[in-house]
């Protein structure tokens, strides 16, 4: 009984036109129910579709299926009427509710078609699946979802939900309640959301936070793309907090101690050192060395018909250190030997 007055209502959403009218019934044969609901003519109704035998002067409501039959009677419905009736209880209840949980079934132009447990389709835009773009569509399919009803169109009959809104406040309570936890200075865990040229976006249990280029490495050498990808989860340093625009400043490089505080201990003029050649300017060729620091092969130092590759390690030799500017100066190890 249950899947057939389903059947009955989503078959009323389709005529969106329709609308309930309380007519008088006038009079009662043993198959139909005649009712003057206002027009010139009188309706008729099924006693079969009313279930049972209504008196002279009863009131019921209707919808009209068809203006005129060849009998010159509008046909009516009450089966339609209670399904209208019917939605618009569903609607009030869940505008008033605010949040409702249903099953994607089917993808439509713009989005998809959710069945609620209240028995009634709504409308999910695309654009309100999930706080990501969603990438798949049919992965979406017949997934159990919850949602926030965004609006209800009673004359057109349709509810559009949100799943995205739901996430988002959601969202910004524990960014509230993050950011009241959290400290400058400490070293947290967090999940890399997007990678762009000037540095790291990190979810820290629901706060935004930035690590800076500047920030990626001890050594200036390492790009946001060398050090992590979308969905790794990361270990940064909390330089900052703004909590006037509720986001982080973070750090990669301090999560572990600068090299530059035992350098001595690390480099020392004539040691063999291996290293991955990482740029190469008119200057001479930048080198990551070891523990995250530059080392750096001036140009004059690279003997004629050399042509180092990009990313390919080499064996240099250490020529001095350099603190100002925090760079280890190299020289060509097949240099070194020859003398």
């Amino acid at each position: 009984m249950e899947g057939e007055f389903a059947k009955l209502l989503e078959e009323s959403f389709k005529k969106l036109n329709q609308e309930v009218i309380t007519g008088t019934v006038v009079k009662v044969t043993d198959r139909e129910v005649f009712v003057d609901f206002g027009w010139k003519s009188e309706g008729v109704v099924p006693v079969k579709e009313l279930g049972y035998k209504p008196k002279v002067g009863d009131k019921i409501d209707v919808c009209v299926v068809e203006p005129e039959t060849e009998e010159g009677y509008a046909l009516l419905s009450v089966n339609c009427a209670r399904s209208i009736k019917e939605w618009e209880r569903i609607a009030n209840e869940i505008e008033e509710r605010g949040v409702v949980r249903g099953v994607i079934k089917q993808k439509v132009r713009g989005g998809y078609k959710v069945r609620l447990k209240e028995g009634i389709t709504v409308f999910l835009p695309m654009s309100q699946v999930d706080i990501m773009p969603v990438v798949h569509p049919d992965q979406w399919l017949d997934r159990e979802i919850e949602a926030k009803v965004l609006s209800v169109d009673r004359k057109r009959r349709s509810v559009v939900i949100s799943r995205r809104k739901l996430l988002e406040e959601e969202r910004a309570k524990k960014r509230k309640e993050t950011l009241k936890r959290l400290k400058e200075g400490e070293i947290v865990e967090g999940t890399v959301k997007n990678i762009v040229d000037f540095g790291i976006f990190v979810d820290v249990d629901g706060v935004d936070g930035l690590v800076h280029k500047s920030d990626i490495s001890w050594s200036g050498l390492k790009t946001p793309f060398d050090v992590a990808q979308i969905g790794d989860r990361i270990k940064v340093k909390i330089k900052k907090i703004e909590r006037d625009k509720e986001r982080l400043v973070l750090s990669l490089k301090e999560t572990r101690p600068d090299p530059w505080e035992r350098i001595e201990e690390l480099f020392s003029p004539g040691q063999v050192v291996e290293g991955e050649v990482v740029k190469e300017d008119r200057k001479g060729v930048w080198v990551y060395l070891p523990n995250d620091v530059a080392g750096f092969l001036p140009a004059g130092a690279v003997p004629k018909g050399v042509k180092l590759k990009y990313k390919h390690r080499y064996k240099f030799v250490v020529d001095r250190i350099d603190r100002d500017k925090r760079r280890v100066i190299l020289k060509w190890q097949e240099e070194e030997r020859r003398k």
